[in-house]
């Protein structure tokens, strides 16, 4: 063999041995299987779309609540009700959407800087609403359409 051909034999051995462990690192945990049954079925229903839209709606009412509140805790003499109920609802809220704006990057598949715009949302009053409608305008919760069609490999 000249070594013409065994540079040429090490070179397919080499790319060869590359595209395995790209193949193995693919059966990662961490890798992104799309068409899994369970990503298939929330994109193709409107299900994790409208559980973001209620989540959202419900963290920002409760963050009202909290609101009223803390005005009538402050600036009248009725007392800290207000807080003591919608507190710890707000607070349940915040970590619920917290949790349902990682399982919505995961179906929809949300790039790192949608992602910390939903999180970052969650903080000031309000903007979890904004952001929502956002994110459905921009198409980043899914169509409207007809479910995806699925296909077979």
């Amino acid at each position: 063999m000249s070594n013409l051909g065994l540079g040429r034999a090490v070179t397919r051995a080499t790319r060869s041995a590359m595209q395995q462990r790209r193949r193995e690192a693919n059966q990662d945990w961490r890798s992104r299987d799309r068409n899994s049954a369970l990503t298939y079925h929330a994109r193709g229903s409107a299900l994790n779309r409208k559980v973001f839209q209620v989540v959202a709606f419900a963290e920002a009412f409760t963050w009202l609540g909290l609101l009223i509140g803390m005005y009538f805790k402050y600036f009248t003499d009725v007392g800290e009700v207000g807080v003591q109920i919608f507190g710890p609802l707000h607070g349940a809220m915040f970590i619920i959407y917290i949790l349902v704006t990682f399982a919505t990057k995961s179906v929809f598949g949300w790039n790192a800087k949608v992602l910390l715009l939903a999180l970052v949302a969650a903080v000031p009053p309000f903007m979890t609403v904004v952001f929502e409608q956002w994110a459905l305008r921009k198409g980043l919760l899914g169509d409207f359409d007809a479910p995806p069609v699925r296909e077979e490999a």
